[in-house]
């Protein structure tokens, strides 16, 4: 084995033998995959650049008041919005050297291939989530700083929801703030609120835009603010949190995952207009702590009383109630799963894959559980065959079909490319994932439910 093994990964030498190994690979443990499967798919047309701005049409506004006799009914102007579908490519690789293959007791080449289809599709499904979670929870956050009367600006915890802005009536598309595309805010609650225009919002790191940073306002804030203070865009989504407080500072640790908040959460979303789902039932993201929380609610208890024999209590798992068709969702965001975690107050954590706090400022953790409507959001995906020209490939392109734990990955639209070796001896596969896609989140700020910019999902905020 010496003359094989020059240049390998430790972690690959100790496939080969030193004594007896089995001759097979057993699949590791996988998170449950399901976010993606919200996106409504469409294909991204052929040189049409990287952006498509997609539009929406408004409601006119219902008229009650009769004619006068003899006047013309006055001319109206739809109103139009639209959001961006921005195209992006996402890949993974991973070299296999041959011989070490051909020489380990079990196939190394196909192995690798088999890991490289499990990060391929968890990738997706986590680029789909943090789309999802960051519309859905922008334009809330808290100050870190204290605040003077006079002071200009504000350094908040996160920028997600205050960089841009759709005016009702105003711009069709998104557009920076400005002086000129103010963003009314609310900072604090009750009688010592003040409500301030922002005009200008500078990330602390140019390299996470929706990170921490400072939001510049149009007038002095008039007021003094202690950290952690809660900002809140006049078109923020609606959040349902389980405190009932206005900010995740206000989850305490017993303010558990609650039936009510889901049933709360439906009322919403019917008020809003937002239709189920084709299989008639909204759908819910929870997360398996989460949905052990729901047995500890009382209105839940009072629902099941007498029923120990019931199939809910039999799997442990909510499954369909009041409207709702629950998914044990593993990849549901918390404080472990949420990339790079930030400072923001004394014990609050920010979370750079989703644009807010994942722990709030009394060390409490942060769950999330997502109920969303029909057309909550697009994958506009580009066919990369496309990609492929006369010149043909070095080696193979396909598609990924990845069984783990006799669960089938869903891989659909993600490329598999296998690079023949071009290496002197002809030895080292390259093997590689990619897809070029994006999901886009579209906003109905036109429709007369309410002022929020997203209306097609609701975030249901409780202690972890």
């Amino acid at each position: 084995m010496a003359g094989l093994v020059l240049g390998i990964p430790p972690v690959v030498l100790d496939l080969n033998q030193r004594g007896l190994l089995e001759r097979a690979f057993h699949d590791g443990l996988f998170p449950n995959l399901a976010y993606r499967a919200e996106a409504m798919s469409e294909e991204w047309p052929a040189n049409t650049g990287q952006e498509i701005v997609m539009s929406r049409a408004g409601l006119l506004t219902p008229i009650t008041t009769p004619l006068t006799p003899g006047l013309d009914p006055i001319p109206q102007a739809v109103p139009y919005e639209q959001w961006v579908a921005i195209l992006s490519q996402l890949g993974g690789a991973i070299d296999t050297h041959m011989p070490t293959s051909v020489t380990s007791n079990a196939n190394l080449f196909l192995r690798n291939i088999h890991q490289l289809g499990l990060q391929a599709g968890q990738s997706i499904n986590r680029f789909a989530r943090n789309a999802l979670f960051k519309s859905y929870l922008s334009g809330q956050t808290l100050t870190t700083f204290v605040t003077a009367a006079p002071d200009l600006t504000l350094q908040v915890a996160a920028l997600n929801g205050f960089t841009d802005v759709v005016t009702p009536g105003g711009a069709a598309r998104p557009v920076p703030v400005s002086p000129s595309s103010p963003l009314p805010v609310t900072i604090g609650v009750g009688g010592t609120a003040v409500i301030r225009n922002v005009i200008a919002a500078i990330p602390n790191d140019p390299n996470d835009p929706f990170g921490p940073g400072v939001l510049t306002l149009s007038a002095a804030v008039g007021a003094v603010f202690v950290p952690r203070t809660s900002v809140v865009s006049a078109f923020a989504p609606r959040v349902v949190r389980s405190s009932g407080g206005p900010s995740v500072d206000s989850i305490g640790a017993a303010d558990t995952f609650t039936l009510q908040q889901a049933i709360n959460a439906v009322a919403f979303l019917r008020r809003a207009n937002v239709q189920p789902h084709d299989d008639g039932f909204y759908h819910a993201h929870i997360s398996p702590l989460a949905n052990s929380q729901v047995f500890a609610d009382p209105v839940f208890q009072r629902l099941n009383q007498s029923l120990p024999e019931h199939i809910i209590y039999k799997e442990g798992f909510i499954g369909t109630i009041a409207g709702v068709m629950f998914f044990m969702n593993t990849e549901a965001p918390e404080r472990t799963n949420v990339g790079t975690l930030l400072s923001t107050g004394t014990n609050a954590l920010y979370g750079t894959e989703m644009g807010a706090d994942v722990r709030n400022n009394s060390a409490v953790d942060i769950g999330r559980t997502i109920i969303t409507g029909k057309g909550v959001m697009y994958e506009k995906y580009l066919d990369e065959g496309q990609y492929v020209t006369e010149a043909g490939t070095t080696g193979k392109t396909g598609e990924f079909d990845v069984v783990n734990n006799s669960i089938n990955i869903m891989t659909e639209k993600i490329r598999l490319v296998l690079r023949a070796p071009v290496d002197r001896l002809q030895q080292v596969v390259s093997s590689a994932w990619s897809i070029s896609t994006s999901f886009p989140i579209p906003s109905d700020i036109t429709a007369p439910s309410g002022p929020e910019r997203f209306k097609r999902a609701i975030v249901l905020e409780h202690a972890q």
